[in-house]
């Protein structure tokens, strides 16, 4: 909040003290000319005693409102608008007939990367809205999830082809924390953020629940969590094995989600559900194939 500049207030004194003196119907007419005179220091001090009362709890409840903000997102969101436009731009520059060989080519390949950027943006607000009808219990801990500090922390969720990560695995989870701040968690989206990509695979939506068990341990626990892991997992962070040590508390949350999401997907088909479509078959629909 800036601090306030200046309150000066000018008063012309007391001589001008009987021209206030007027009958009840001069004094209505003038107001606006004897307004002046009045002494409104003591409103102005009323007015910063509530403000210096009032600040504070206005920002414990802007605090308390943000506090409710960290939420599962979309991880390609955060370009999606910049490249529909780019998309919408290469497309009619390409109907431009005097392009050569050479640049339409160009620019059909780029028309290429930004449709499948696009795709697998509506292929993963798909796939989150099927695991929320799904497992709506299971979403809402990690769409609410906190650090140990009581700090909103956002989960970005990516499904990505099978070629797309380093790490040969369905399903990873960026474990990272910020240099200045044990127990708060970084990635490429920036502090407070989780980064999970997840394969383009059958089963997309267990591997998913798999991942937010690793994330519903690590996010509370990223401090402790990191000694056990840099004990255990010390040779190659390129390994499938890491998160999966048999005393791992975050190898086991993961499972537990994974077992529960299958319980209740087994329950959502009981009641007459249809079955969820694979990735694959929806992101061929989604791209018009």
């Amino acid at each position: 909040m800036k601090p306030l500049i200046s309150n000066k207030i000018y008063e012309d004194g007391p001589v001008h003290a009987p021209e206030i003196q007027m009958s009840r119907f001069k004094k209505t007419m003038s107001w606006p000319r004897s307004i002046k005179y009045l002494d409104i220091a003591p409103v102005v001090r009323f007015i910063h005693g509530c403000i210096r009362t009032c600040c504070p709890l206005v920002c414990i409840l802007l605090f308390a409102c943000n506090s409710v903000l960290g939420e599962i997102k979309n991880g390609y969101e955060k370009n999606i608008e910049q490249t529909k436009v780019s998309l919408t731009y290469l497309q009619n520059l390409l109907k431009n007939t005097d392009l050569s060989a050479f640049k339409r080519r160009k620019v059909e390949a780029s028309i290429q990367i930004l449709v499948n950027y696009i795709s697998y943006y509506e292929l993963t607000e798909n796939l989150l809205s099927q695991y929320q009808i799904i497992a709506p219990q299971l979403f809402s801990e990690i769409d609410t999830i906190t650090d140990r500090l009581g700090r909103p922390v956002d989960v970005y969720v990516k499904f990505v082809p099978i070629d797309a990560t380093e790490v040969k695995a369905w399903g990873i989870t960026q474990l990272s924390q910020m240099e200045n701040d044990k127990d708060a968690y970084v990635s490429e989206y920036g502090p407070f953020t989780v980064s999970i990509k997840v394969w383009i695979v059958s089963r997309a939506l267990l591997v998913l629940s798999h991942e937010f068990g690793h994330v519903k341990y690590q996010v509370p626990n990223l401090a402790s969590y990191l000694e056990f892991h840099r004990m255990h997992y010390w040779d190659n962070g390129m390994s499938t094995f890491i998160g999966h040590n048999p005393n791992d508390p975050s190898g086991q949350s993961a499972n537990h989600f994974g077992n529960i999401f299958r319980r209740t997907y087994w329950k959502f088909l009981k009641t007459g559900n249809d079955k969820a479509q694979t990735p694959s078959v929806l992101l061929a629909k989604i791209k018009g194939v």
